[in-house]
């Protein structure tokens, strides 16, 4: 994994930045940025947006992961959703009212833990994707898993709202 300050140097190479461009672009302090390009400091998580927007670039990707370069307008970017949880069925993970942060979106990648509607219940669980079948996982080894054929989805009226992307365990400290 890259460096914040090598991305960042990247970034400012790409959109030929010079830093006192940066500096007139973002507002930020000249030695700020410095400290960052040095690799001495790195941008806490409102700096990150704040030169990421400037340079037009995924804040992801300046963090230094391994992801695309292209960032997604602010207007275009979507809603984190909550999910109050009912049941037990992902513990340790989620348990009852523990909150559930979800990143809307239609599809999946195998191992996503989501949170999707089958047979008009709502249910997160971790979806394994095999070629002819889908498996949904609980986290609690009390609840079975569940194994259905991409016919099966259809006919159960399978819809993913979306892959969870955070949550606030309070039960683990009740």
């Amino acid at each position: 994994m890259e460096t914040f300050s090598t991305r960042l140097r990247k970034a400012m190479t790409l959109r030929n930045y010079k830093q006192v461009d940066l500096v007139e672009k973002t507002g930020l302090d000249k030695s700020l940025i410095s400290n960052y390009l040095s690799g001495k400091y790195k941008a806490k998580q409102d700096n990150i947006y704040i030169l990421a927007k400037a340079l037009d670039i995924n804040e992801a990707w300046l963090m230094g992961f391994d992801t695309n370069i292209d960032r997604t307008p602010d207007e275009e970017r979507t809603q984190i959703m909550t999910y109050v949880s009912t049941d037990d069925s992902m513990l340790p993970l989620l348990g009852v009212d523990d909150v559930a942060y979800v990143q809307p979106q239609e599809t999946f990648i195998s191992g996503d833990t989501i949170y999707f509607k089958l047979e008009n219940k709502n249910m997160i669980r971790k979806i394994i994707d095999y070629k002819d079948y889908v498996e949904f996982h609980a986290m609690n080894p009390y609840y079975p898993i569940l194994k259905c054929t991409k016919e099966e989805l259809k006919e159960k009226n399978f819809i993913i709202i979306g892959k969870v992307i955070k949550v606030e365990n309070k039960s683990a400290f009740k």
